[in-house]
């Protein structure tokens, strides 16, 4: 997995967090690796996702990280449209189980 790591830096930087704090990273780190997990899977490089953005390699290198919950819907929105993919918000009353392809946040 991409961001095991960045999750053990940050337990060592900010020791372990509550149990609210700790999910709401999680939720970040997944959306990291989805993102991470759709750019490899389209065959593009974090460069070449970048440019198809308009933005910077450095910009994919944070989102994949878990720049998650910071990141705002029109960043997100632009990197469905990169990856020929769809970004869908959505307020259910009942959420199934599992979704696939997405970040189940609440």
């Amino acid at each position: 997995m991409a961001n095991l790591s960045r999750w053990e830096d940050i337990k060592k930087t900010k020791g372990e967090p509550s149990a609210e704090t700790r999910a709401g990273i999680e939720q970040d780190l997944d959306l990291g690796q989805l993102i991470f997990e759709l750019r490899t899977e389209a065959g593009l490089s974090q460069r070449e996702l970048a440019d198809r953005m308009g933005t910077t390699q450095s910009v994919i290198s944070r989102l994949e990280e878990g720049g998650g919950a910071k990141n705002r819907i029109d960043t997100l929105a632009r990197v469905a449209t990169a990856l020929d993919r769809h970004l869908v918000l959505s307020f259910p009353a009942d959420v199934p189980d599992k979704l696939t392809d997405a970040v189940q946040v609440a």
